[in-house]
Order: structure tokens, then C-alpha cells, then sequence
């Protein structure tokens, strides 16, 4: 099977083609709150997370912050109706905070696949704070996704962050402007240099120009940041077999053929 499909990544590269890559995933919700169970839930021990946060809702019933960081833990559990409970439950204890509309909202998009539910939370998240960046980006990507670019350029521009250039170079990569979209990229990675979906759109401008001497370093990054993305692998390879780069090529096809297998 690897023989087969690195033949058919290197007849590719060879005759030139671009495949376009999926979609860029989501930038991965995170709620960042002051409490001895974030230190957990960084080391990647939910469960015992959860339990400390669960305690602690039983002393302290309305401390919001606590409810909304349970409601994460549960999120990063797979426990989603859980986590939309609680979350839901944190709105009327954080009146101030748009983290519980932001959250939902996230929800929505990412996991039930509902542009107007996700976009009337971001907005409410947007009237307790109208700078709030991430809520102006995923409002924004929802309008892009509706085929709206123009309404999306004017929120990722109010969001004023590495999120909002991201949104601009995928806008105007989408309108085959690549030189813009380069350097709004450029600009998200000068501003976040550790975000993997920065570096795997940089790959992805520089590919769809067809200039695999860019774009190979840039997935080489992305693919750094995260390891568990196969698309990135598999268009790194194409890029090591354009570049003539065999070894690359296929170190990267059997990490790719690893992860197809573990997830399918």
C-alpha cells in the first residue's frame, strides 16, 4: 500500500498537479481560567480534573468560573452534552464574560455543524466585550463559510489579532490572490509563531503557487506542531518527491500510513 501511494505521490508532484488540501481545521477551543485544575488539564489528566472541578462546584454552586472550567474539562473528555450543560450553566453566573457564549458557540460550529446557533452566541459573546478576537474570528469564519467573504474580511479585520490575519490570507488565497494572502500569513506567524494553522496555510499559499521550495519548510513546521495531521504528512510528502527529496518522501508516507491506520 505505501509503495502504491508513494508511486502516486510522486507521478503527481512530477506532473505538476496541485491537490487541494481538506479545509483547515479549527483553531482548538481552549478556556483559560485561574484554578489548580487547569495545571491538569495541561498535563492531559481530565479525569482527575474533573473530579477536583466537580468537588469544588459542590462547595461553591455559583462560582462560574469553576462551572465554565468543568464544562471544558468535560469538552476535552468527549463528554459534549456535558459540556453544553454546563457551559449553558455558566451564562447567567459570568454575565460579564463572554467565555461562556464563546465556548457554546464553539460547540456549535465545530461539533454540531450549526453556522446560525454558533453565530448568535458569538455575537452575544461579542455585546458583553466587542474586541473580544476569537468571537470576531469564528463569527467571521461562519460568514465565510456562508459564502460571505466581504462580511468575514470586516470581522477578521476588527479582530485585530493573529486569528484575524489568518482569516484574511485564507480570504484572499480563496480570491487567487496569493501575494496578499502571503502576507497576512507572514504577519499571523510574526504574532503566533507556535500555531500550526499558520504554518499549514503558509504550506498551502506557497503549494498552490507551485513553489514546493517554500512550502515544503512551512509543512515541515505544521507538521511539528502537530504530528497527528495526516493531510499535512501526505502534502509534505508531495513535496519531498517534487523536490526529489526520496528519503523525505518516505519517512513522511510511513508516518502518514501510521496515523491513516490509527484514525482511520
Amino acid at each position: 500500500m505505501q509503495k502504491t501511494i508513494a508511486q502516486l505521490v510522486r507521478l503527481s508532484a512530477i506532473a505538476g498537479f496541485i491537490f487541494a488540501t481538506p479545509p483547515l481545521r479549527a483553531q482548538a477551543l481552549e478556556v483559560v481560567i485561574d484554578h489548580p485544575a487547569q495545571q491538569l488539564l495541561r498535563q492531559g489528566d481530565t479525569f482527575a480534573a474533573i473530579r477536583q472541578l466537580r468537588a469544588a462546584e459542590a462547595r461553591h454552586p455559583r462560582e462560574g468560573n469553576t462551572v465554565l472550567l468543568l464544562a471544558y474539562a468535560y469538552y476535552l473528555a468527549g463528554q459534549k452534552t456535558l459540556f453544553a450543560q454546563k457551559a449553558a450553566a455558566a451564562v447567567p453566573l459570568l454575565p460579564q464574560s463572554p467565555e461562556p457564549h464563546y465556548a457554546l458557540g464553539r460547540y456549535y460550529l465545530d461539533d454540531v455543524g450549526r453556522c446560525d446557533r454558533a453565530s448568535a452566541e458569538f455575537r452575544l459573546a461579542l455585546a458583553s466585550k466587542p474586541d473580544h478576537a476569537p468571537s470576531l474570528y469564528h463569527l467571521g469564519w461562519c460568514h465565510e463559510l456562508d459564502q460571505q467573504p466581504e462580511e468575514a474580511a470586516r470581522l477578521y479585520t476588527r479582530a485585530n489579532s493573529w486569528l484575524g490575519h489568518l482569516g484574511l490570507a485564507r480570504l484572499a488565497l480563496a480570491a487567487q490572490q496569493p501575494e496578499k494572502a502571503l502576507a497576512a500569513a507572514q504577519t499571523a506567524a510574526r504574532l503566533q509563531p507556535k500555531a500550526f494553522l499558520v504554518h499549514a496555510l503558509l504550506g498551502k499559499i506557497h503549494q498552490s503557487q507551485g513553489d514546493c521550495r517554500q512550502a515544503l519548510p512551512a509543512f515541515e513546521r505544521a507538521a511539528a506542531l502537530d504530528p497527528t495531521d495526516a493531510p499535512i504528512l501526505y502534502q509534505l510528502a508531495r513535496c519531498a518527491a517534487a523536490l526529489g527529496n526520496p528519503a523525505l518522501q518516505r519517512e513522511t508516507l510511513r508516518r502518514y500510513e501510521r496515523l491513516r491506520a490509527l484514525y482511520n
